[in-house]
């Protein structure tokens, strides 16, 4: 009778994994290419869906930046991720990643100038390029579009590295730099008052839009169940206000066309990522 006792005990302190309690909680890990706040707020109807659909609590989490949010990825630290593109390619290669989704429409890649003015891409030669997360595939593909306009990344300017998001925009109407690069997203995602002093200059690409990925430690019949209400969120009540919140207009899969664009990225984001960075 002892012996029962103490197996019964013991068993009330065994944790349950992912797949096998509705009690454990599934965490979105979301990219921080805008503030916490504001990912926060974008990000709970879809976690009130999936909360409904899969009968357990949904919460969203972030990073402090790239790097970190990266780190915390390859450590298993939720089971969902919604991320920029090459940053999903290169955790699938690197982690235990498989992207089950991508969002419509493509993120467009922004040059932000003041406005009132002549934003001449001469006025960027010996000065610096504002940007909020280098590691990101816009800032990336701003550097490739900038060379083949004959201006080189320290050579012609340099990059200024700003703390946060929220403050790009004011770098610009400080003086420090006279161009910022951003998405559209992160465009839209200003302050109203600071929006009416910056000017979209140039949109020099359209990227994959934002990936949404499951962790490979979700058990199968989780998993598959993930994917089927990822799929079918556009259907519901809660995408209107997401959609509405963040821009998107919809996902589809991913095909390999959007994998194998991402290929020649997965080496510069690798050494943006590094934590020395």
């Amino acid at each position: 009778m002892r012996k029962l006792i103490v197996i019964l005990a013991l068993a009330q302190f065994t944790f349950p994994s992912f797949g096998q309690s509705s009690s454990s909680e599934i965490l979105i890990g979301v990219v921080p290419n805008v503030s916490a706040r504001i990912i926060n707020a974008n990000y709970q109807p879809m976690a009130e869906y999936l909360e409904k659909g899969l009968g357990r609590k949904v919460a969203i989490t972030t990073g402090t930046n790239f790097p970190n949010f990266y780190q915390r990825a390859l450590a298993n630290e939720f089971q969902l991720m919604v991320t920029a593109p090459n940053l999903a390619k290169v955790s699938q290669i690197d982690g235990n990643w498989e992207a089950i989704a991508v969002f419509e429409p493509g993120i467009p890649g922004i040059l932000v100038g003041l406005a009132g003015r002549q934003n001449n891409l001469e006025l960027l030669r010996g000065k610096k390029l504002a940007m909020a997360n280098p590691q990101s595939l816009v800032a990336l593909a701003s550097i490739n579009w900038l060379s083949s306009q004959g201006y080189i990344n320290g050579k012609d300017y340099e990059i200024l590295r700003i703390a946060n998001d929220d403050s790009l925009g004011i770098s610009l109407k400080t003086g420090d730099a006279p161009f910022a690069v951003m998405s559209q997203g992160e465009f839209n995602a200003k302050d109203p008052e600071l929006k009416k002093i910056l000017s979209p200059v140039n949109t020099f690409v359209r990227l994959p839009g934002f990936f949404i990925m499951v962790n490979a430690t979700v058990p199968n019949t989780e998993k598959q169940k993930i994917k089927t209400l990822i799929m079918d969120f556009p259907k519901s009540e809660q995408a209107k206000q997401f959609f509405s919140l963040t821009g998107f207009t919809g996902l589809n899969a991913p095909n390999n066309e959007q994998l194998k664009f991402l290929d020649g990225f997965v080496i510069p984001t690798r050494q943006g990522l590094s934590p020395s960075k």
